[in-house]
Order: structure tokens, then C-alpha cells, then sequence
């Protein structure tokens, strides 16, 4: 089982970062997930590193997970 924040309710997302998450649960590599959002790799970067340690994920199967659980993304 993996262990998430204890209120997902409690982190609250900007749309860019809600975007970039929706995004990253696709098959859509961080280059190609750059493309999309008209922003450099390295923002990419940016918004998932910031988001690991937010979310206290260590993975983008960890996001995808939050992003699920959460109603984020749906399956």
C-alpha cells in the first residue's frame, strides 16, 4: 500500500500544476508534456520536482496514483 499525505484535500493545485499532472499520467514524455504546455523542459522538471515533494511522491507512478485517488484524473 502506499502511503500518501494524510488530508489529499489539503494540497492545493494551480492550474499549470493541474495540467502538467493530467499530463503526466498520459504516455507523454516530459519533452512531449513540455511541448503541449508551450514551456521549456527544465519547467517540466520544475513542476515534478516540486510536486514529488509536495505530494510525497518519489515517482511519476506516484502522481499518477495521487492524481487518481484524488479525482484529479480519472481512469
Amino acid at each position: 500500500m502506499y502511503n500518501f499525505p494524510p488530508n489529499l484535500n489539503a494540497v492545493q493545485l494551480n492550474h499549470r500544476e493541474r495540467h502538467f499532472l493530467q499530463l503526466a499520467c498520459s504516455e507523454l514524455t516530459y519533452v512531449q508534456i513540455a511541448d503541449k504546455m508551450c514551456v521549456s523542459p527544465r519547467t517540466v522538471d520544475g513542476y515534478r520536482e516540486a510536486l514529488f515533494e509536495r505530494l510525497q511522491v518519489k515517482s511519476r507512478v506516484g502522481l499518477a496514483m495521487w492524481a487518481v485517488r484524488t479525482g484529479v484524473v480519472a481512469l
